[in-house]
């Protein structure tokens, strides 16, 4: 139907209504706009793997590093918001940029990193040792506001069973707008990541199944579906030698605060709109069983809405390095890394590092964002 005669049929619905020209008006500009917004459709994308499974928590971005949103459990995000270009990135798979228009029905697929950690022998040893490559990005309504990069070493007391950590403020790297904040926050992302090495997959996921009230469901081809009462909550995919778990962290524990009668908590976290997903990845044996050695990588997503707007948090982890020590050979990596990492890297230094390493490289919109960031 034309334009003009569309608003014939318009005119003559309000005059046979017996409204006046000023009311015809209006009830002409309301329809109109009311046909704008319905032909408008959301732009729907999903993401797979090469096998065509589901990605979560692939970050999707504009060009000039808006973050648009990231996938869900069933690797979708709902709408593009118009983005005629956005860039995907996900710490398992190869980063790319797209072009949403030419996307065969809004799918994307994602090649694996096929990223590795050397073999190293068991020793008794009383220290496992692992140091990360790890960036962490603080956005407020979409917006970048913060990013930081560098190098954790973390070591494992398996004796005393406690985690030890190397000097924060020397041996790690990290670009950022204010020094205070980068201060505060490396120091959280290196004390959580702490805490996350010391428990084996196997173990943080047997540990987890019964906290949360979910089960495991055995769906074949080495992947198991984490459910709980309200749900698939995740999943869990044994291949390649590899082990990753990737689940709705945020809505288990809110289940496991309805489940306790923990209303007060439950009622905090629903009025910030908590959400909290995360994806670790780590190396298997023959046999399916994996170490706190054998961590590859994580990333974990938080979101929650303050005063300010929407808060979104986003962390990634790769393993450089790692080895069983005892007390002496800690002592000397931690200050071996402290001379060699005196000073505060630029973010040139962080990605010859990353590179180095064969961890991916920025999406082109991130980096231009963390460059703008530098220059406020």
């Amino acid at each position: 139907m034309k334009k003009k005669e569309k608003t014939t049929i318009l005119s003559r619905m309000s005059a046979g209504l017996g409204l006046q020209a000023t009311s015809r008006r209006i009830v002409i500009v309301a329809a109109m706009a009311i046909i704008a917004i319905t032909s408008a459709k959301a732009q729907r994308i999903e993401v797979v793997d090469t096998e065509g499974h589901a990605i979560p928590l692939v970050s999707v971005l504009t060009n000039d590093g808006t973050l648009l949103g990231t996938t869900d459990m069933n690797g979708i995000l709902a709408d593009v918001k118009g983005a005629k270009e956005v860039a995907v990135t996900h710490v398992a798979y190869k980063p790319q940029q797209v072009n949403v228009a030419s996307l065969p029905g809004g799918r994307i697929t994602m090649e694996s990193l096929d990223y590795s950690i050397a073999e190293i022998v068991v020793k008794p040893k009383p220290y496992i040792y692992v140091q990360t490559y790890y960036r962490f990005y603080a956005f407020i309504n979409d917006s970048l506001r913060f990013y930081q990069a560098g190098i954790m070493p973390n070591a494992y007391n398996v004796q005393k069973k406690k985690v030890e950590m190397g000097s924060h403020n020397n041996s790690y790297g990290d670009f950022y707008p204010s020094m205070g904040v980068g201060i505060t926050w490396g120091a959280r992302v290196m004390e959580f990541h702490a805490g996350r090495i010391h428990k084996s997959s196997a173990k943080f996921l047997n540990d987890s199944v019964q906290y949360y009230f979910t089960t495991l469901t055995d769906e074949g081809n080495g992947r198991r579906r984490v459910d709980n009462p309200e749900g698939t909550m995740g999943y869990i995919v044994n291949e390649g030698g590899m082990i990753s778990t990737t689940v709705d962290a945020g809505k288990l524990q809110m289940y496991r605060n309805k489940a306790l009668g923990q209303d007060k908590k439950l009622k905090k976290r629903e009025e910030m709109e908590y959400a909290y997903q995360y994806t670790d990845v780590f190396m298997v044996d023959e046999n399916g069983n994996c170490g706190i050695e054998d961590m590859v990588m994580d990333t974990n997503h938080w979101e929650w809405t303050k005063s300010k707007g929407r808060y979104k948090m986003i962390i990634e982890a790769y393993t450089v390095d790692r080895g069983y020590m005892d007390k002496a050979e800690w002592k000397a990596k931690k200050k071996e890394l402290k001379q060699e990492y005196k000073s505060v890297l630029s973010l040139n230094q962080l990605e010859t590092y990353a590179t180095k390493h064969n961890i991916p490289a920025l999406a082109p919109s991130i980096r231009q964002a963390i460059e703008r960031l530098g220059k406020k």
